[in-house]
């Protein structure tokens, strides 16, 4: 633990019982945003995405749509490693803007690796693995905050020099293993985020120095990766808070950006009219950033629900 701690800044995790806990966490947690929300009825599209694969997989994505009460939904599955949640939103979030009719989409993500998996605790490609299942409500209707702009950025060249085996499922890393700080990867993936950040703030109508935009979200990766991906990539002006949420969950498979979300609402982070940036990032390399603003201001009978109104 020690060992982990020093390479990645963690100091806990999420560590499910169980290895297939996944899905049972990731129905857990959308029968717990429809049932606040009340839309399961509203539901015409479900975006699943997943990290790790088992040989049921193949179905997954309805059978989580199913299990969840969007027994009428498309149902779609995402296969973009860490950064399949937030390219789940993006394709959520398109597809309502381009049907009228789409009232309500649910994005959803799960992995569990259990306690027992070698692959988690290793911090030396940046990544120290924290068990969880995340839901997000794209809605018409209801939300405290509302999606202003989200764009993508991708390098897939990259992925001949990435291993064929999953790194993740393979033998338990030396315990002298050191960061890969080494090499192009984080490089690429770093043009990937400044692309995405451009993008995103070019297409919700933002100037890195706006006062509105309050703050930045990170991936939930290492501190030395974070650094590597950010230091130096917005302009001065850029005066945004930016927050680590790294040290208390680890990061968590597909699930970053919906788990910054619900920080954002939980942590009452923003006042109405203020906008937030979160990025995502997965291997491969894809970058996604989401604008968000507040356009509502948060009550108790608020304070848990985690749904996104789409603009």
């Amino acid at each position: 633990m020690e060992q982990a701690e020093k390479l990645s800044g963690v100091t806990e995790v999420p560590v499910a019982e169980d290895a297939q806990c996944r899905e049972s966490m990731a129905v857990a947690a959308a029968h717990n945003v429809l049932a606040i929300s009340r839309a399961a009825q509203d539901v015409g599209l479900v975006v699943c995405a997943w990290v790790l694969d088992t040989d049921t997989d193949w179905k997954r994505a309805p059978r989580l749509a199913r299990k969840a009460g969007a027994r009428r939904a498309v149902a779609i599955g995402v296969r973009q490693l860490s950064n399949g949640g937030a390219m789940g939103v993006q394709l959520a979030a398109a597809q309502m803007m381009a049907d009228a009719s789409l009232r309500a989409a649910l994005v959803l993500t799960g992995d569990a690796l259990g306690p027992d998996a070698p692959g988690r605790w290793s911090g030396a490609e940046g990544a120290f693995m924290g068990d969880a299942a995340t839901a997000l409500l794209l809605s018409r209707t209801q939300g405290r905050l509302v999606v202003k702009s989200i764009a993508s950025s991708g390098h897939c060249e990259h992925e001949a020099d990435l291993p064929t085996a999953n790194p993740l499922l393979g033998p338990p890393p030396s315990a002298s293993a050191a960061p890969a700080k080494v090499g192009s990867g984080p490089f690429l993936l770093r043009r990937c985020v400044r692309d995405a950040v451009q993008g995103a703030l070019a297409d919700a109508g933002l100037d890195a120095s706006d006062a509105r935009l309050r703050t930045v979200i990170l991936p939930r990766l290492a501190p030395w990766l974070l650094d590597i991906l950010m230091t130096g990539l917005l302009p001065e002006s850029f005066r945004a808070e930016q927050l680590r949420l790294t040290a208390r969950t680890g990061h968590l498979f597909a699930g970053d950006m919906t788990a910054n979300l619900d920080h954002l609402l939980r942590e009452d982070a923003l006042e109405v009219g203020q906008y937030a940036l979160l990025v995502s990032v997965g291997s491969g390399f894809t970058a996604t950033c989401l604008v968000v603003q507040a356009v509502s201001p948060l009550t108790d009978a608020k304070r848990h629900q985690k749904g996104v109104v789409t603009s």
